[in-house]
């Protein structure tokens, strides 16, 4: 088997948990080298998978001509990605994709122009109990009702499962720098009307990206956004159209006090609710379930099925894996991304001001 050479571009918290382990642990992959604006993360993480090749700059990272994928897991996607595709490598964009549809597009072309593949981290997508739901979903014939449910708590509480490296090297005004491009970016997609609710529109590509894509890949596209309400400066409820008798509740936000994970996907039909309840996505192997309450022989009886235990974000990496070798297009491709980002500023746009 030939592997193919990855750069890793941002080595935080879901870089050390998810991605670096199984880049490791899988053959068709090995770690070529690694970027992070931390000295001390960067080398760090490159002693731990004995990694050579590390940068602190992501420009000389690209230069290198020995790598096939780039995987950009740093917080703000859109110029990395785009000097990416103009280098001629592969990408692995987390999510969001970008903070502005704009700069969307603009990667998109790139990649379009250089010829490679890009494929977002919207490792839902392809999180075995979300197969398993999802096409339970489209079998019912009657949804009248999707409500989709994200209220995020405590973000600490997986750090003691792990051993992690943390970045208290940069310089201050490196981070205010990088905050407020994000800002920036995102008050341009939202326009003058909407821009003071950037942060709202942040929390919702940074929570809940995942969440839009979900529902994208088990109900296609919405037809429009029919309302939006700011609940607080960060929590949002939304109603979506998805055609005739079909309506969609989205609500998502911070709750910090939560120590537990929140977040589900529902199909409510005449004789059939499915759900698809997911686990906090920092702890591994823990199975996302399928509640499935139905009538059977005159009795209403209610289901769990804990679909699998295997991994989203190792089973991203093997499809992608696949699509490189086979020349196949990827599930989660960055047209989709880039419509759930545009989705994102309606919402937002539909609130009232």
């Amino acid at each position: 088997m030939e592997k193919l050479r990855v750069g890793v571009i941002g080595c935080g918290q879901i870089a050390q948990i998810m991605h670096l382990p199984y880049l490791m642990e899988l053959p068709q992959y090995e770690i070529a080298a690694v970027c992070d604006i931390s000295a001390k993360v960067v080398n760090t993480v490159a002693e731990w998978y004995g990694v050579s090749d590390r940068y602190v700059a992501y420009e000389e990272l690209l230069a290198a001509d020995d790598i096939d994928i780039v995987a950009i897991l740093t917080m703000d996607h859109g110029d990395i990605a785009e000097a990416a595709a103009e280098s001629g490598k592969h990408l692995f964009v987390e999510k969001p994709f970008c903070f502005d549809p704009s700069e969307g597009h603009r990667v998109l072309s790139a990649v379009e122009r250089n010829k490679v593949k890009l494929m977002v981290g919207y490792m839902k997508r392809y999180d075995p109990g979300y197969e398993y739901g999802m096409a339970r979903m489209r079998a019912m014939e009657d949804v009248r009702l999707i409500r989709v449910h994200d209220f995020a708590g405590d973000f600490t509480v997986h750090e003691p499962l792990y051993t992690l490296v943390t970045a208290d090297d940069i310089p201050q005004d490196v981070l205010t720098d990088g905050a407020a491009k994000i800002d920036a970016a995102s008050k341009a997609a939202l326009g003058k009307s909407h821009a003071r609710f950037s942060g709202l529109f942040n929390m919702l590509l940074m929570l809940s990206s995942h969440d839009l894509a979900i529902l994208r890949g088990a109900f296609g596209a919405a037809e429009s956004v029919l309302f939006s309400d700011a609940i607080s400066p960060t929590e949002i409820l939304s109603v979506l159209d998805f055609g005739p008798q079909r309506r969609c509740v989205f609500e998502a936000g911070i709750w910090p006090d939560y120590l537990w994970w929140d977040e589900q996907l529902t199909a409510y039909g005449k004789s059939e609710t499915v759900s698809i309840v997911f686990p906090n996505p920092y702890v591994k192997y823990a199975p996302t379930t399928v509640t499935i309450q139905e009538n059977d022989k005159g009795s209403p009886v209610h289901k769990v099925v804990p679909a699998s235990h295997e991994e989203a974000f190792r089973r991203e990496w093997l499809h992608f894996y696949d699509c490189i070798r086979e020349d196949r297009e990827v599930r989660t491709t960055g047209a989709d991304a880039n419509a759930d980002v545009e989705l994102a500023v309606e919402m937002i746009r539909a609130i009232r001001v």
